[in-house]
């Protein structure tokens, strides 16, 4: 008795010890890994999200197959079409970024030109800059160096592109199958049970992906309709910039005001029309993330606010800009993961709201 109440402390410091090497072996995998394990996990959020439609088909007589492709096929051309008539005015304003900043830059000093103490500043902010011919120099030789950065680019999001497409194809296409194989490789004795798992966890994630998806997509379409009435150039680029970004919590409607106001104060003569066009996007902001979102998801976003930061923070530093965008997903699947899994329920407590 006296032996295991003096290894007892010992086992247990063996084990967290255990764990915490684990996680940051975990972490060190997730960032060292990104080129491969991110198009995996968008191709998995992917098919969770897809997986309603082929539901609806496969219910229909459709094989698994070719609902599977139809899908993937039906989301592929959504995609080129919106690249395609997107691209010209992506490309247009980055070439133009420069000279944007310097015109925005001179329409908010005349708007600020009452206040005395901004004067000022912008004043001491022109001398320095006069005093450094060198900047014009070094805006002159970035160009070369940006299209080499982005053909490498380019080939490696293709790459990625069509990683996602055949992933998420062949994820929907095994359906049940591949969840079969899953629960037999965990834990064979438990077979049923362990099925029935994945298939809550799926339904799930699946409801919370496509409803998360919606009100996105909704939020798009009103932020054009809005820049569209104002007059603003390309609402279409700006709408869908609005729907992406909203997929990452708080910053997300943070950037996106300020790039409508931006491209508002730019592209009007006037200041009424780019407060208008912010105005406008606030308004619908405030009404999702206030009364759409918490009615539509009810317990579907079963995540506390300090959960969802904290999860944007971590997928950001692993997985940059589009991990950023991934995190509240990712932290839902691991709350409801965590909620299957008798050893993980600690972890679903701290993620509950």
């Amino acid at each position: 008795m006296a032996t295991t109440a003096v290894r007892s402390p010992l086992v247990t410091v063996q084990r967290w010890a255990l764990t915490g090497i684990f996680l940051i072996l975990g972490v060190a995998a997730l960032r060292l890994g990104s080129t491969l394990l991110l198009p995996v996990a968008v191709a998995a959020l992917f098919a969770l999200l897809l997986a309603k439609p082929v539901r609806w088909l496969t219910a229909r007589r459709v094989p698994p197959g070719i609902a599977a492709g139809l899908v993937v096929l039906s989301v592929v051309a959504c995609f080129v079409t919106a690249v395609y008539f997107l691209a010209s005015p992506a490309a247009e304003w980055m070439a133009r970024a420069p000279s944007t900043l310097q015109t925005a830059q001179v329409k908010v000093r005349k708007l600020m030109r009452p206040i005395a103490q901004l004067q000022q500043t912008a004043r001491q902010v022109e001398q320095i800059t006069s005093t450094t011919p060198s900047n014009q120099q070094a805006v002159k030789v970035a160009p070369a160096g940006l299209l080499s950065k982005l053909s490498g680019t380019t080939i490696g999001f293709l790459g990625g592109f069509f990683t996602v497409v055949f992933l998420t194809f062949f994820l929907l296409a095994q359906g049940d199958r591949f969840r079969e194989k899953v629960s037999e490789f965990v834990h064979r004795r438990h077979h049923s049970d362990v099925q029935d798992t994945l298939r809550d966890m799926q339904q799930q994630m699946s409801t919370y992906l496509f409803t998360a998806t919606t009100i996105n997509t909704c939020v798009g379409i009103l932020t054009y309709l809005i820049l569209l009435a104002v007059g603003m150039p390309n609402p279409g680029l700006w709408a869908v910039m609005a729907g992406v970004l909203n997929f990452i919590p708080y910053i997300g409607a943070i950037v996106t005001l300020g790039l409508i106001g931006l491209a508002g104060i730019v592209s009007f003569e006037t200041t009424s029309q780019p407060f208008m066009a912010m105005g406008g996007f606030f308004v619908v902001n405030l009404i999702e993330s206030n009364i759409v979102t918490p009615m539509m998801m009810g317990r579907r976003l079963p995540l506390n606010p300090v959960a969802v930061f904290l999860g944007f923070l971590f997928w950001g530093w692993v997985w940059g800009v589009l991990g950023a965008v991934l995190a509240v997903p990712l932290t839902v699947m691991i709350k409801v993961i965590a909620d299957r899994v008798p050893s993980m329920q600690t972890v679903g407590v701290l993620l509950d709201s």
